[in-house]
Parts: C-alpha cells; structure tokens; sequence
C-alpha cells in the first residue's frame, strides 16, 4: 500500500471527527437559540405580570392576593434567573465546540496538506522511475544500432 493511501485512511478519520464536531457544534447552537427564546419567553411573561400587578395594585388588592403575586412573581423572577443561568453555560458549551470544531479543521487541513505532498512525491517518483525505464529501452535499442553498425552491416 502506498504512503498517500494509508495517508488518506487517516485524513478520512480526521475527516470523520471533523464532521462530528461540526454535527456537534450545530446541536449545540440549536439548544442556544432554544435557550435564548425560552428566556426571551420568560421575560415577556414576567414584563406583562408585572404591569399587571401593577395595573391591578392600582385599583387596590386584598392582602391575600398582594400575597399571591408576590410569590407568583418571585417563582417568575427565579425561573428568569435560571433561564440565563442556562443559557450562560450553553454559551460556554458553543465555545468549547467551537473550539474543538475548529481544533478538528486545522488537523484535517494539515492531514490534507501531508496527503497532497505524499501523492506528489509518489508522482515524481513514478515519472522518474518510467523516464529511467524509457531511457534504458532507449540505450537497449540505441546499443544495438551501434553494434549493428561496427559490424559492417
């Protein structure tokens, strides 16, 4: 087996990984938008509960429901919080992938490079070695014209 051919088992594994770490990278930038949305979501919920509350302490509230929109308002706020905890590690996680997606493409890039260089030697060689052979058929049939020619004939 040539060296650019076992080369290129090994390109097409960094290939492989490269791929995966790509595949990764978007499943992660989805569960981003997912987690962006979801905590766009929560604040337009806790935005329009507070001017509702708002609007309704206006008009006065009994101690009991003052009680209960508070609460409700303190659970919206701290799924507000854990929302942008969420997305906040989801950031990091995209920069990680991001990382090693691009980790990947620099060695498949490198890989290709040492795969293209072997596969040009391989064909210089090649040419060298059919010129050396065609050179030799040349001096075979070169040397029989010369002894044809200091025989007399």
């Amino acid at each position: 087996m040539k060296r650019s051919e076992r080369l290129n088992n090994i390109l097409e594994l960094a290939e492989a990984r490269e791929q995966e770490a790509a595949q990764q990278l978007g499943e992660i930038t989805r569960k981003l938008e997912n987690a962006r949305r979801n905590l766009d979501n929560l604040r337009t919920f806790q935005a329009n509960y507070s001017q509702k509350f708002r609007d309704t302490g206006d008009q006065g509230l009994g101690m009991r429901q003052l009680l209960e929109y508070r609460a409700f308002l303190a659970k919206i706020n701290g799924a507000v919080l854990e929302q942008e905890r969420i997305v906040g590690n989801v950031e990091k996680a995209l920069a990680q992938g991001r990382a090693r997606w691009e980790a990947t493409r620099h060695q498949t890039l490198g890989m290709k490079t040492v795969v293209d260089k072997a596969r040009t030697e391989e064909r210089h060689l090649e040419e060298r070695r059919r010129q050396a052979e065609e050179d030799e058929r040349a001096s075979r049939r070169g040397g029989r014209g010369d002894d044809a020619l200091s025989m007399g004939y």
